[in-house]
């Protein structure tokens, strides 16, 4: 297998091996559900991807409706949700009404249970997932076969708009505790052969364990990459330190599990020659946005026919609102996420946002003034991008005060550190701004990193 050419093994995976993988899962009873939703997700994308605005409104309002029916008749928790909130699912709602629906927590996740859980999908044809637990305790939640099928083609749809079809190969530069990579199983490694894609774990990393995936990449030449934000732009600093100048990948980089902050895609863009596609999605939701042309714009696609993202307040920057279309098994409607974006003007509560300009971060990483104002997550890392810091960490206690927690460069000295002081307390009037150097910073359970926490509660949150 080693032995085999890229492009032959492209061609072999492309051509035979991943269609009579799909068939196979057609012609098998526990897996064909799903798999013909895969097929209906990648050709409703296809067909409607020159639909302009209007069309998209009209039938996402059609498909929203259908999956509040389907909730109420389904479920437990949203029949009694809607009822002693007096709303008739029946009725033809616009968005101005389902915008007057309660706001769905984790904590009211947690507490459901499997009253939350269509009572019309054979729990023989549930899946378990559950969220990385970046912010606390892992969330679960449950997929049916049409979820499942529309979240891989999701997946496989984006990478196909940028040059990186199923069967390309594709390095995953990937791994936290959820995801493990050891693919030890006969099964495992021939179904990997049989996708054209190998791992790369980004849990614990080293010089010695950078250049070796380095000499590993320039042998292999994947088209894509995908990989943890940070750990792809630990490469790129790798690389840059030792004056090296990659030969792939042949085709695309793509981030996600992480924000993939201004500084890192810097580094990266300079070190790679090519543009980064950052992707978002969450493990309780699947993939909802996608960066196509980041040469032109670094604003996200969201996939619409899949989930709606509406924003919780008019504002500009708000909080993100997920219902899910497709959710057979278990739904989620109106369902705080957990991020900040930057959403596009005009905006509001109910309406679905078919672009979202930015992803600012997660929701608790906000740094809170007294006066209840707040700065968005990507403020002070942006500014901390001109001078040389390696990595930092800023928490802000209850008392409002903040601490910037610097991972320094060569070259960074009193003047450095003077300089960020004075541009913090800029930005944050009013509030003790200290800063101390540090070796690492933290990451979450999930092998994430949170660059800002803050462990203010203001008011009415």
């Amino acid at each position: 297998m080693g032995m085999l050419g890229a492009k032959t093994h492209e061609l072999l995976s492309r051509g035979a091996l991943l269609p009579l993988w799909r068939l196979q899962r057609v012609a098998r009873g526990s897996r064909r559900a799903a798999a013909l939703h895969y097929f209906d997700g990648l050709r409703f994308r296809r067909r409607a991807a020159g639909w302009g605005a209007e069309q998209r409104r009209a039938w996402v309002l059609e498909r929203l409706r259908f999956a509040v029916r389907r909730a109420a008749s389904e479920t437990d928790y949203y029949a009694e949700l809607f009822q002693s909130a007096g709303f008739n699912p029946l009725s033809d709602f616009g968005f101005e009404e389902f915008a007057q629906l309660p706001v769905l927590e984790r904590d009211d996740v947690r507490r459901a249970g499997f009253g939350l859980v269509s009572q019309a999908v054979p729990r023989s044809l549930l899946r378990k997932d559950a969220t990385g637990g970046s912010t606390g305790a892992p969330t679960e939640v449950w997929l049916g076969p049409e979820e499942a099928g529309w979240r891989e083609s999701a997946i496989e749809y984006a990478l196909e708009r940028v040059g990186v079809p199923a069967g390309a190969a594709t390095a995953f530069f990937w791994g936290h505790h959820l995801d493990p990579l050891a693919r030890e199983s006969l099964l495992e490694r021939y179904h990997d052969f049989e996708a054209n894609v190998r791992w790369f774990d980004c849990f614990r990393l080293s010089s010695e364990v950078l250049e070796g995936y380095h000499k590993e990449f320039e042998r292999w030449r994947p088209a894509c990459i995908i990989a943890y934000a940070g750990a792809l732009a630990a490469l790129a600093e790798h690389l840059t330190a030792c004056g090296l100048r990659p030969n792939y990948p042949r085709r695309a980089l793509v981030t996600g599990a992480e924000k993939l902050w201004p500084e890192h895609r810097e580094v990266v863009e300079r070190t790679f020659g090519r543009p980064v596609h950052e992707r978002y999605g969450s493990r309780d939701v699947g993939p909802m946005g996608f960066q196509f042309e980041p040469g032109r714009t670094h604003d996200f696609e969201v996939d619409w026919s899949n989930v709606v993202l509406e924003p919780e307040t008019p504002e500009r920057d708000s909080g993100i609102l997920v219902t899910k279309l497709h959710a057979d098994a278990m739904p989620l409607i109106r369902y705080r996420i957990g991020d900040l974006a930057h959403f596009p003007d005009g905006s509001r509560p109910g309406h679905p946002a078919f672009v979202l300009h930015e992803v600012l971060g997660r929701d608790l990483d906000r740094i809170w003034l007294p006066d209840g104002c707040w700065l968005n997550p990507l403020q002070l890392p942006h500014m901390l991008k001109d001078y040389p810091v390696r990595e930092f960490f800023i928490i802000q206690r209850r008392d409002y005060s903040v601490e910037l927690c610097i991972v320094p460069r060569e070259g960074f000295g009193e003047e450095s550190r003077g300089a960020i002081l004075t541009a913090a307390s800029a930005n944050l009037p009013n509030i003790d701004v200290s800063l101390v150097l540090v070796e690492s910073v933290p990451r979450t359970k999930s092998n994430k990193w949170r660059p800002v926490v803050s462990e203010v509660v203001p008011g009415g949150r």
